[in-house]
């Protein structure tokens, strides 16, 4: 991609950016400038107590995560300023004629459609804003390799991170002058607080640095309480736009006011033509005619996600671990789990197999992230009819977004399969869990006649 000339627009909005930064270059965080410990101690405890949320999500390998996340963003932080006092020079600041330094902190490398492909969105409109020749995007992702199949036409700088993120972030945070936290699901505990710490971590460290932070298009959900005051202790001077009314709400209720809500920003991605989506899926086994109904499919039942280091030891030790999901991150997965996904996965079954003998449809089954191929596989088992398989391990995002489109109905678990498909006007039933596709369901009105709870038992 060519650079172009700063228009006007871009030229504004640049400046505004270059103040912000001079902004937070002269005062740091504003909210760093209390004096007394005593005085400090008493508004965390003063915050505590005010927050909502329970107890009932939290485990002894989050808490060790979360204080570690916590004493890492201080120590790290403060010790950065002390050392640049001196005049170390490490923490690096945006002077007046260098090009700007972004650091997008992401999830990417992991084939997850829905993150690419919003997170792609969110280079290209930066770029096109501010302009590709005042700016550099630097994008973290847990693989180079995957990304680049998603990101090799994006004017983006792909940077490699670890599982265990502290060091790999900390030194990114340091190099950049701002960051934009981009990845969906960032206030949210139902996959992982070990991902919601990572943001938190990213923006914690900003903050203590004197570097202004965005999220950019995000969502938040119901959390604990401990998750919900390290949320307001670590990113209470992030600048917050969100792509539901809901998590307006939510960021208000745990006292982060003041988010500018829009849309996701996968809404804007494009596509592959029809004509292309129409010979791939005849390629898979469509015959051209029979009304296509996609299931995006996925385990509710496995999550969240936990650091849990003596699986991680015993691994290592054996050679063996079930139920890892990379490093030292397991899935929570016990034997009520297994038996309630089981139960789900004959539901869905009977729901699409019911549709082929009263409508005649040819299923698609949809993975959406390379975790779903295998749940999909087996809900494909439990069926009595044939189904075509499209997969995120085969197809990125423009091409799915492309097949998605051709489908007459939607049934998703899958925000992104939803987000995805709506340029086609395709209608949809949201099968979900949490506030995603539901807020945007309240939003668009289909809420009450077809949204179903995930833990319905007549399907």
């Amino acid at each position: 991609m060519s650079s172009r000339s700063a228009s006007p627009m871009r030229t504004r909005t640049l400046s505004s950016a270059q103040d912000r930064i001079r902004s937070y270059s002269r005062s740091g965080s504003r909210r760093h400038s209390l004096h007394s410990k005593g005085v400090i101690m008493l508004e965390l405890l003063r915050k505590y107590s005010q927050m909502p949320g329970d107890y009932k999500t939290v485990n002894p390998f989050d808490l060790l995560y979360t204080a570690i996340t916590v004493g890492l963003t201080y120590t790290l932080g403060t010790g950065t300023r002390a050392l640049d006092a001196l005049g170390a020079g490490v923490n690096k600041r945006w002077k007046p004629g260098e090009k700007l330094q972004m650091l997008f902190l992401a999830y990417s490398g992991a084939r997850n459609t829905g993150a690419e492909s919003r997170v792609g969105e969110c280079v290209r409109q930066v770029n096109q804003v501010l302009g590709e020749d005042v700016v550099d995007i630097n994008m973290t992702t847990l693989n180079v390799d995957v990304a680049k199949e998603y990101f090799g036409d994006y004017r983006v700088n792909l940077r490699q991170i670890n599982y265990v993120f502290f060091g790999d972030v900390f030194k990114l945070v340091l190099e950049n002058h701002i960051v934009s936290l981009v990845e969906g699901s960032c206030w949210k505990e139902n996959f992982s607080t070990a991902l919601t710490l990572y943001f938190l971590y990213g923006a914690g460290l900003a903050a203590v640095l004197g570097k202004p932070c965005f999220s950019y298009a995000v969502d938040a959900g119901e959390m604990n309480r401990i998750n919900n005051f390290v949320s307001w202790l670590l990113s209470r001077d992030v600048k917050l736009i969100t792509r539901s009314e809901d998590s307006n709400r939510v960021l208000e209720s745990i006292h982060l006011p003041g988010a500018v809500n829009r849309v996701d920003t996968a809404w804007s991605m494009p596509s592959e033509s029809p004509e292309w989506a129409k010979k791939e899926l005849v390629k898979l086994g469509w015959d051209g005619k029979k009304p296509l109904l996609g299931f995006a499919f996925q385990n509710y039942f496995w999550w969240p996600v936990v650091p849990n280091l003596a699986k991680f030891v015993r691994s290592m030790l054996t050679g063996k671990a079930e139920y890892q999901y990379k490093s030292v991150y397991f899935y929570d997965y016990g034997d009520e789990d297994k038996k309630a996904f089981e139960a789900f996965k004959r539901s869905c079954a009977e729901v699409v197999d019911w549709a082929v003998d009263e409508y005649g449809v040819q299923p698609l089954i949809v993975a959406m992230e390379a975790l779903d191929e295998d749940m999909c596989k087996q809900l494909m088992e439990q069926m009595k009819h044939d189904a075509i398989f499209v997969s995120c391990n085969r197809y990125i995002g423009t091409q799915i977004a492309a097949m998605l489109r051709q489908l007459k109905l939607l049934i998703t678990t899958r925000y992104h399969a939803m987000v995805l498909s709506m340029p086609g006007c395709v209608p949809f039933v949201g099968l979900s869990r949490d506030e995603r596709i539901r807020g945007v369901m309240k939003e668009i009105g289909l809420y009450d006649d077809y949204y179903v709870d995930y833990r319905t038992e007549n399907l």
